[in-house]
């Protein structure tokens, strides 16, 4: 039976990832064709709206960790981003709506580490794959209905309706926070974990974040293959929507697949698949072709997500998930957005070819550096003798699987 808190969770991430991936693929569009950006400047601004937000994950993950809630964060960081996507709809040039975007993304990563933590708050080891898997669902559900109303909209009245949709959604989120997310007591911990403690998570942490280089840049580019191929602003929605849908059926059972095989492997099938699918955007000739990528694409995603949430939270000493978790993110998604940049230099010089043969090759180095640490014939099963999804020496953390 899904416990309630989960359940409330799944509606406020139903009504969230509306905009997340809206903001992915139609945030470079809007800043251009809207507010006059250049397309380099355009990916910049998406870039530093993410990188600032990761930064402060540790910190408000320790924040939420020494008073023991969760719901508060939420609250704080959705109404905080309120007023600044607001803004962002009259603001004149893309100079101040770049720096609203920025802030309003600094804003909603105050809840973040809480969000996720208080998954692993509420399940125990053996189904946090499946609660992360059906948070993943849910996400993936909304973005669905997200693109399709915001593909219709802007299709029907051009990109500036963008905001004003997203700020709609926006007071479905903070409702369902104030009145059905229940408040997640955990027990207080004054005093944070040294940073050495740490070390296994950031060397974790590294290793499958090489391949979020290449990701953030596919995440940001899909879309112009599909446009620069033929496609229109709703043929390009249905590009993402074919790959959220995949990831809205599948979440589920592959979480539940990450409970039963760990979360290692869960991670190394996701990369692989990932993998596949940045072949298949690199052999696409018109923008249908795309459909099949980024179906493929978000399926791995589907793997990779909940796996690297499920390691984390299994390796976080009691009391400090959402600091871990926090600084996890600090790494993963600062990766993540020096992607687009990545991607950009290289789309520059070598065109689509070379940004995902980029992707391939981060994505490669990512699952050798993996196998290296946490393989059946990596230094940690030969030094450590230790079955591949336990928690490194000295994490302080129960066996994964």
């Amino acid at each position: 039976m899904v416990r309630r808190e989960l359940l409330s969770l799944s509606l406020y991430s139903l009504l969230a990832s509306n905009r997340g991936g809206l903001f992915i693929v139609f945030l470079p569009l809007f800043l251009v064709e809207v507010k006059g950006a250049s397309l380099p400047v355009a990916l910049a601004i998406l870039s530093l709206a993410y990188v600032p937000a990761s930064l402060i994950g540790p910190l408000v993950g320790r924040l939420s960790d020494r008073v023991g809630r969760r719901r508060p964060f939420l609250l704080l960081g959705e109404a905080a981003a309120f007023p600044l996507f607001l803004a962002i709809t009259f603001a004149p040039g893309w100079e101040l709506s770049g720096a609203l975007f920025i802030a309003a993304e600094l804003a909603l990563a105050i809840g973040g580490p809480a969000y996720t933590a208080y998954v692993a708050d509420v399940t125990r080891t053996d189904e946090r794959g499946e609660g992360y898997g059906l948070l993943n669902a849910t996400s993936n559900a909304g973005a669905v209905v997200g693109f399709v109303l915001a593909g219709a909209l802007t299709y029907w009245f051009g990109l500036t309706v963008l905001f004003p949709f997203v700020v709609a959604v926006m007071v479905g989120t903070i409702s369902v926070v104030i009145f059905l997310v229940p408040e997640s007591r955990v027990t207080p911990t004054p005093h944070r974990r040294p940073l050495r403690e740490m070390a296994p998570v950031a060397a974790f942490s590294f290793a499958v974040s090489i391949r979020a280089i290449g990701s953030g840049a596919v995440a940001t580019f899909y879309g112009y293959l599909a446009y620069s191929l033929g496609a229109n602003d709703f043929e390009v929605s249905l590009v993402a929507i074919a790959g959220l849908l995949t990831g809205a059926l599948v979440s589920l059972p592959l979480g539940r697949m990450i409970d039963r095989r760990g979360a290692i492997r869960g991670i190394w099938y996701g990369t692989v698949l990932t993998l596949a699918s940045y072949g298949i955007f690199l052999a696409a000739t018109e923008w249908v072709d795309t459909l099949p990528g980024q179906a493929v694409r978000n399926a791995g995603l589907s793997l990779v997500g909940p796996g690297m949430q499920v390691y984390v939270a299994g390796v976080a000493p009691e009391g400090h998930r959402a600091e871990y978790l926090g600084f996890f993110s600090l790494i993963n998604s600062t990766m993540w957005s020096i992607g687009p940049l990545v991607g950009a230099v290289f789309l520059e010089f070598w065109g689509y070819a070379g940004l995902f043969w980029m992707a391939i090759a981060t994505t490669i180095l990512s699952l050798v550096v993996m196998e290296f640490l946490y393989g059946e014939m990596g230094i940690r099963a030969r030094l450590l003798r230790v079955p591949s999804d336990v928690p490194l020496a000295g994490a302080g953390a129960p066996p994964l699987s």
